[in-house]
């Protein structure tokens, strides 16, 4: 399929041709898929867990597409709808988690989040979980702000919140990062 604009492909997605609606869909996923697994590996830190997210995400948007409001930005549009699909996940297994570590009443020693010794901290086992020790709404605030080069304004519109409020996920998120590296960088010396 030719290069089309983003509404042109989502009106061909929207007419009852089978054949250009699959097409037209396709090159939106093909567009956009890169862009879904990044925000959703850095949000759930699990290539499996981001992958079934990302299918589901697409899933929701083809479902939805009716709904889509042309005069917005289709890619903020599908990061929230990721976003949400990602969140839900996390407290879903959040749950499942918190009922297992109920049932065996065990932790492991040093916490969940034990780093271990004599590693970089940009090593993707290190980094991965001082994200997850953030908040998840600062989490994806950063993400956005580093992977995406999101503004304040983008990032409020992809969380539903004002754009003040995505300031201050965005200020929180940096700081306890930042505390969290400088922690974790004593633990290592």
């Amino acid at each position: 399929m030719t290069k089309m604009n983003e509404n042109t492909l989502i009106r061909l997605c929207l007419q009852g041709k089978r054949e250009q609606n699959q097409d037209a869909f396709e090159s939106l996923v093909k567009k956009y898929q890169s862009n879904v697994m990044a925000l959703a590996m850095n949000i759930l830190g699990n290539y499996d867990d981001a992958l079934d997210m990302v299918q589901e995400t697409f899933v929701q948007v083809y479902v939805n597409l009716d709904r889509f409001d042309l005069q917005r930005n289709f890619k903020t549009w599908l990061l929230s709808i990721a976003v949400k699909r990602c969140l839900d996940h996390l407290k879903k297994r959040k749950s499942i988690l918190n009922y297992f570590l109920k049932q065996s009443k065990q932790l492991q020693p040093g916490g969940l989040w034990e780093l271990p010794k004599n590693r970089d901290l940009e090593d993707s086992e290190i980094f991965y979980p001082l994200l997850k020790k953030i908040k998840d709404k600062e989490r994806i605030a950063l993400v956005l702000r580093m992977n995406e080069g999101y503004s304040a304004k983008e990032i409020a519109a992809v969380l539903n919140c004002s754009e003040s409020t995505a300031r201050v996920h965005l200020f929180n998120a940096k700081q306890r990062l930042k505390q969290l590296i400088q922690t974790a960088g004593e633990v290592l010396k």
